[in-house]
């Protein structure tokens, strides 16, 4: 138990990452950075609009000597993976656009772990069988740990779909409460004038 504790550990540390919330401002750019020491390296990108606007936001992720890789508009969220070809530093930014006027709360994730070589692929099947259900504990934890940043994403986002919904109700049934005591009101004086109208005649 002890041998199994102590590799998932050494498994853990062989991955970089850093997990972040961040507001973001309106016409805010905000950018992040990670370091490749050598090519090869595996880097990850996770991010995800949990609050504000429309529940979307630009991003640009850029390579060393500024090279762009990637880049959106006004998305909700997105899960890349890639490799690093140079050695650098790795730019992630967000920047809430000029069409927006609400500030954001972004989540995201930048992992930076070593690729698998050939090499090492081939001593992973000489590998005994303790390490091997190691290497399978921590890939499903990793993905059970995506699928809880998903769900809580949703949950976020039904919330603020409840929560507008609920304040259109309201609203509407404030006004639909007024359109009828107003109805009543034009009733009793169409009613009365009817009776008066006919009062004069006689």
């Amino acid at each position: 138990m002890l041998r199994k504790l102590v590799l998932l550990l050494a498994l853990l540390a062989m991955v970089n990452a850093v997990t972040l919330r961040k507001w973001i401002a309106s016409h805010e750019k905000s950018c992040y950075f990670a370091w490749a020491d050598s090519p090869g390296k595996k880097i990850a990108f996770f991010f995800a609009v949990h609050q504000g606007g429309n529940f979307d936001i630009d991003y640009e992720v850029e390579g060393p000597n500024n090279r762009p890789l990637f880049k959106g508009e006004a998305e909700r969220q997105g899960d890349f993976v890639f490799t690093a070809t140079q050695v650098g530093e790795y730019a992630f930014c967000f920047k809430n656009g000029l069409a927006s006027f609400a500030d954001k709360l972004v989540e995201f994730d930048i992992t930076v772990e070593d690729e698998a070589r050939p090499e090492d692929i081939a001593k992973r099947t000489k590998r005994d069988e303790v390490m091997n259900s190691v290497v399978g504990i921590a890939s499903d934890l990793q993905q059970i740990t995506k699928f809880m940043k998903y769900f809580r994403l949703r949950e976020n986002r039904n919330f603020a779909t409840v929560s507008s919904t609920e304040s259109r109700v309201w609203w509407f049934s404030i006004l639909e409460s007024l359109c009828v005591v107003l109805v009543a009101v034009i009733q009793v004086y169409a009613i009365r004038a009817l009776f008066t109208a006919k009062r004069s005649r006689l």
